[in-house]
């Protein structure tokens, strides 16, 4: 696996490990966002999986807690080896 994409991931879901939306600061609401691609473009991920759930996350459709687990879901099907000591580095 790309290291980028892994790096990618743990970034999500560093990010997402927040209460909610408004906790991320707009740099790392940007960081997400850019993160957000690199594991969309590096998985092949739908538009549904990828960018949807993102910008469902940023107008409330979704709470940040249900992106940050789909992002594990994602994690597992692809069987992406992630480090959990960088998931949890504080935001």
């Amino acid at each position: 696996m790309n290291e980028l994409v892994i790096q990618g991931c743990e970034q999500v879901l560093r990010f997402t490990s927040v209460s909610n939306w408004h906790d991320l600061s707009e740099e790392r609401k940007v960081q997400l966002g850019f993160n957000m691609g690199v594991v969309a473009l590096g998985l092949n991920l739908t538009k549904v999986d990828g960018y949807d759930m993102l910008a469902s996350t940023r107008s409330g459709g979704i709470t940040i807690n249900e992106l940050h687990m789909h992002m594990r879901k994602l994690v597992a099907v692809h069987d992406i080896k992630i480090t959990e000591v960088n998931v949890a580095r504080s935001v």
